[in-house]
């Protein structure tokens, strides 16, 4: 290491990890961005489906307490 460099990290590291960020941060951005479009994907309880029963699936019933 030489007496005239700075900190423990290259001017190419640092210029790396600042792509890296700038990088990240587009791809977490345009995540944000796409899922806004998106609805989320509720299979056969989306809202198309919300009346239809399955075939051999019973309906959640409480549970009869006896005392």
């Amino acid at each position: 290491m030489s007496s005239s460099q700075r900190g423990a990290f290259t001017r190419e590291e640092r210029k790396a990890a600042l792509w890296a960020l700038l990088i990240a941060g587009v791809i977490a951005f345009m995540a944000l961005l796409f899922q806004q479009w998106t609805q989320p994907s509720l299979g056969p309880w989306g809202a198309d489906q919300a009346a239809v029963s399955m075939p051999g699936v019973l309906d959640a019933q409480p549970v009869a307490s006896t005392l």
